[in-house]
């Protein structure tokens, strides 16, 4: 299945997630491309993928990073079409922890999508990534 991680990252550690997905993802079978909001524009061609991954960070008080919430303010696919999962990293220590994982995965049931999983929170980070290993096999199998 050809997929997509669409992402943004403000520390690196988004960009660092979404390697390891795209990793395990190939490692099952899986042709994946990487599209960093920031660096390679707000307006990713959609059409040729199956599944898309949608990804970000949460910083200061809850907010969306800014490219992302450009991203999804402009964005009026049809995302009924796709197979969608949504990751969001933050810190616990915050009160509006990974505020951007809501914010992405209500988007993405605007945009009349369904994602397959739950959404992946992942605090900090990922010194263990046997979570994001779990969810992306989860994501596999739901496939």
């Amino acid at each position: 299945m050809k997929a997509v991680i669409i992402y943004e990252t403000l520390t690196g550690t988004t960009q660092y997630v979404a390697e390891a997905m795209q990793t395990q993802l190939k490692e099952l079978g899986h042709e994946v491309d990487l599209h960093s909001l920031r660096y390679q524009g707000n307006q990713p061609d959609l059409s040729q993928y199956e599944l898309v991954l949608f990804g970000a960070p949460t910083y200061e008080d809850g907010k969306l990073e800014q490219a992302m919430r450009v991203f999804i303010a402009r964005c009026k696919e049809d995302l009924s079409k796709y197979k969608v999962a949504v990751f969001g990293l933050g810190n616990s220590s915050y009160p509006q922890f990974c505020t951007s994982a809501k914010i992405l995965e209500e988007w993405v049931v605007k945009q009349n999508g369904k994602p397959l999983v739950p959404v992946l929170r992942i605090d900090g980070f990922p010194d263990d990534m046997s979570p994001i290993e779990e969810w992306i096999a989860s994501v596999h199998q739901a496939l």
